[in-house]
């Protein structure tokens, strides 16, 4: 019986739940590094561990708008656009050694791992403030705004046509980030 239970403690550790912008957001993990507070996602992996929380439900072609903002000195985050083969990264690039904030993050294309990167990060990215990020995804298409400027306009060579939106924290760097979304709508 204290093995059944302790089974059961852990499954619901590993899947936890958070309601957040009229979506169901879901981790799937051992552990839980997401929490919820009025209208904010948090997450955060002392550990160092890679977690992504996704939207329970599949998107097709939709406008994502979101603020986010850390306080952690070096972070590598992001949102996954329909499933794991294309991101928006949040911060510094683990392989690349820099920020690329806004970038298209897509090795699956084979057109290099960031296809779609701009020069403007460095003049656009607040570090340590509330940042907003505009997301449309249209087909293969995919644009990025960050604070009312258009980094990327990029087309897709494998992205699925339609899947769930993830935020990230990747392994091998402790970080918390703070999500706000302010929209998500479907076209």
């Amino acid at each position: 019986m204290k093995k059944f239970a302790l089974a059961l403690l852990a499954l619901s550790s590993s899947l936890l739940a958070l309601e957040n912008a009229g979506q169901k957001w879901v981790e799937k993990t051992e552990k839980s590094y997401w929490t919820s507070q009025d209208q904010l996602i948090i997450g955060e992996n002392a550990d160092k561990k890679n977690s992504v929380l996704w939207t329970k439900k599949n998107f097709k072609d939709y406008e994502l708008i979101i603020k986010f903002k850390t306080d952690s000195k070096d972070y590598d985050s992001g949102v996954f656009l329909r499933g794991n083969s294309h991101q928006v990264q949040i911060g510094v690039s683990r392989s690349l050694k820099k920020d690329l904030t806004a970038c298209i993050y897509a090795p699956s294309d084979k057109k290099g791992k960031y296809p779609a990167a701009s020069n403007q990060i460095k003049e656009l990215h607040k570090l340590g403030e509330w940042n907003e990020m505009k997301i449309i995804v249209k087909g293969k298409n995919m644009q990025v705004f960050l604070n009312g400027t258009q980094t990327v306009n990029y087309d897709g060579v494998k992205i699925k046509d339609q899947g769930p939106i993830g935020l990230q924290l990747h392994s091998g760097v402790h970080q918390k980030m703070e999500f706000e979304i302010l929209s998500l709508k479907e076209f």
